[in-house]
């Protein structure tokens, strides 16, 4: 039965209301050689609050995997596990190529790496671009023009 891991980043590392339409990078470095890991082991790596637009997200491989097995990783959230870069190996150090594929999060999600083909040892960065859909700075709702649909 594959596991379930989940980071110790919160949403609140993430700012959100401070010029919230400016995008930001966080990342994160994942060391799979500290942790046992399986074919369809998930890691939720990068939480996502909702209302947020995901521009970009993907993997560089800072340490190559050693474990012999040509292990593979997705790069995807828990609706699309390869959402934003498709299984792959991390046999060398590098970018991952990454899919042209940006998502709107209604909900609260995570950046999720998936086990592909067997355990991995390498030690990977993973990254994303986002930014808030909330509010552009400011709580108060003052647009003056309604649209209306017939």
């Amino acid at each position: 039965m594959p596991t379930n891991y989940n980071s110790n980043i919160t949403s609140t590392n993430i700012p959100s209301k401070r010029g919230s339409s400016i995008p930001r990078v966080i990342s994160d470095v994942v060391d799979f050689s500290s942790t046992t890991n399986a074919t369809g082991d998930t890691f939720d790596v990068l939480p996502i609050p909702a209302n947020s637009l995901v521009l970009a997200a993907g993997v560089d491989v800072l340490t190559a995997d050693g474990a012999g097995n040509s292990g593979t990783i997705a790069v995807g959230d828990s609706v699309d596990a390869d959402q934003y870069a498709a299984a792959a190996t991390v046999a060398a150090t590098g970018q991952m190529t990454t899919l042209d594929a940006n998502y709107a999060y209604s909900a609260a999600d995570a950046i999720r790496l998936t086990i592909g083909t067997g355990a991995i040892d390498a030690k990977v960065r993973v990254w994303c671009c986002v930014m808030s859909l909330d509010d552009g700075g400011t709580l108060a709702d003052t647009d003056s023009q309604t649209s209306t649909f017939a």
